[in-house]
This record gives C-alpha cells, structure tokens and sequence, in this order.
C-alpha cells in the first residue's frame, strides 16, 4: 500500500506525539487503525504497537504494516500480559514529547486524537477521553459508571470515564505512575494524586465492529479491588507501614485498655468469671496489635532500603527499531525494562 504520508523517523529530535497501542486478537482492525491514524496525523507522530500476545491474525497484519512502514514500531509479547503491561512496555520506548493511548478496536475515533492534544494544550498535563453516548453494552456501561463515582468520591478526582482507552499525557506524567497488575485503569487517579493536571474531552464513540469485548464481570470486580488497592498506595506511597504501625498501635492500646480495666475488677470484686469474653478480646487485641505495628516496622525497614524498584517487563520481541542507517532492525529485551537489552 502506498504511503499518502512520510513516517515519523526513529531520528526526528522534535518527534511531538508518539501513539502507544496495545492490542490482542484485533487482526481485523489493527490495519484500519493504523490508516486512520496516518490520515489524522500523517508524519507527525510516531506509532508503537504492542502485541499482547494475539493467538489471531493481529501480528502478521502489524508485520505486513511494517513492511510497508519501516519506522512503525512493534513490540510483541510471546504470551498474553494484560494491557498494563502491554503499555508499560509501550511508553518505555515512546519517544514524542506527548504520549497518546489508543484502543485497537476502532471503537475510539483515532481523528478524536487532535482534540485531546488541543485539550492538553490549555495548561493540563494528562486528558482522557469521555464516551459521553457509550455504545456498549447496559452492564459494562453501568459497570463504567459505578467504578467512577467510587473512583471520584474515594480518589478526589472527578472525571466521567476514567477508564476510556484515549488518553494523551505530557511525557514526564509518565515517569511517576505505578503501571502493573491492572493499575492501567487508575492512571488518572494517580496523576491527580502526583499533583498533575487531569481534565477530559468528549469524543465520540462507536459500537464494536469486529472482535469480542475483552472485558468480563470479573474484572470488573478485580477493578473495584484494585481500585482499593491503588488508594492505599498512594496514601501510603512514602511509607507504606506508617498504616500498620498506627493499626496495630490502636489495636495495641485498646487490649491494654481492655486488659487494664479486667486487672482492676479483679482487684475489687475478686470474680471475673462474668468478664471472660471481654478479657479474651483484650488479649486478642493485644497480640493481634504487636503482630500488626511489628510488622509495620518491618515494612517501613523494606521501604527505607528499596525507595525505587526498577522496572522489570516480560519477555517481547522489539520489531522496527531504527539501526541507524535508515533500516529496521528487530532485537529482543528480557525482564530488563530497557529496549534492545539482552
């Protein structure tokens, strides 16, 4: 297929916008994306597919694309990761000074893209999509709007759809979000708790023409745990035990509270026989409280020793890689978090 514009180079110094797209088992779509994307942008933003392990024809058409475009990116995973991952490992090798997020079931218009860039452009440093008129099913949409009222009320943010798969960030959001274990779904709560400038733009969205829905109830679920998960993290960022050393400091002083008052009854009616249940949570509360702050201090010893954790990715294969004289190159990076390591 012919080019209608140039492809962003692996060597452009001012590259803007680098579009980040995690796809599994979206063989029907992947090349319509990536037209679309071409004809919003043209040359001017670079393209980073990843593969999450599609069992579909999804890597033989982002192959064909390569083909056809040197300077598209793909990265692939040899088994499936979860779409955290999948992106994770796209924004290690994105290069544009703003980073945009795109589902790849064409169900978010790729020409939505320039509106969300105009959007950020207004002084704010990460902006999500709104799929005001969602064309999905009633429980996923219901599902949508729950997650993101307990999102607002528990996170302080407000934001009608957190979850929406366009997204665009300035590049340095990036460097402070935990992105792992499905923490993808909370990447605007996080950027607010960072301080960051979190807005949204209403775009349009379209029902699904290809492919099933990749969510289920039971990530749904997992999302309302992990959703409790991320807010104790980020309370607790700089020191994750301080929550267990005041845990078990109360549990601490409410059994020796408990335990004082039994010792005194004791003293001066002689029978406690009547009190039994209540010295036995005294106790409880004791040992439950020393178990509790000591491992507090366990945890803020563990935080002290390891502020950062460098990142680590699965195994991928890395397609597109500029060598240098104009080539694509292809190399492998394991469990390293850095490109082209092996």
């Amino acid at each position: 297929m012919k080019q209608n514009h140039p492809p962003a180079s692996a060597g452009d110094v001012g590259l803007e916008l680098s579009v980040v797209i995690p796809v599994l088992d979206e063989g029907e779509t992947v090349r319509k994306v990536y037209e679309s994307l071409r004809d919003t942008c043209g040359g001017e933003c670079e393209i980073v597919f990843v593969d999450d392990g599609s069992r579909d024809s999804t890597r033989d058409v982002l192959l064909e694309l390569l083909g056809e475009d040197p300077f598209l990116r793909l990265i692939a995973f040899h088994r499936n990761h979860g779409k955290s991952e999948a992106l994770g490992a796209g924004f290690r090798r994105a290069r544009g000074r703003l980073v945009a997020t795109l589902d790849g079931d064409l169900q978010d218009d790729p020409a939505e893209l320039p509106r969300l860039v105009a959007k950020l452009d207004q002084g704010y440093d990460l902006v999500v999509g709104w799929r005001r008129r969602r064309k999905d099913d009633i429980f996923k949409i219901l599902a949508s709007r729950l997650f993101n009222i307990f999102a607002g009320l528990l996170g302080g943010v407000r934001l009608h759809d957190m979850n929406c798969g366009m997204k665009v960030f300035r590049r340095k959001v990036l460097e402070d979000l935990l992105l792992t274990g499905g923490f993808h779904r909370f990447l605007p709560l996080q950027a607010y708790w960072k301080g960051y400038r979190v807005s949204e733009q209403e775009i349009e969205h379209k029902p699904r023409q290809h492919g099933k829905s990749k969510y289920t109830r039971t990530k749904g679920f997992r999302g309302l745990l992990d959703l409790f998960v991320i807010l104790f993290l980020m309370r607790f960022e700089g020191r994750p035990g301080r929550f267990f050393v005041g845990l078990g400091a109360v549990c601490s002083v409410a059994g020796f509270g408990i335990s004082a008052y039994i010792a005194a009854i004791r003293l001066l009616e002689g029978n406690i026989q009547s009190k039994y249940p209540l010295m036995a949570l005294g106790l409880g509360l004791l040992v439950f409280g020393f178990q509790i702050f000591t491992l507090g201090l366990f945890g803020e010893l563990l935080s002290y020793h390891f502020r950062s954790v460098r990142a680590v990715e699965p195994v991928v294969v890395e397609y597109g890689e500029d060598t240098g004289d104009g080539r694509a190159g292809q190399e492998e990076a394991e469990g390293t978090g850095e490109p082209g390591a092996k």
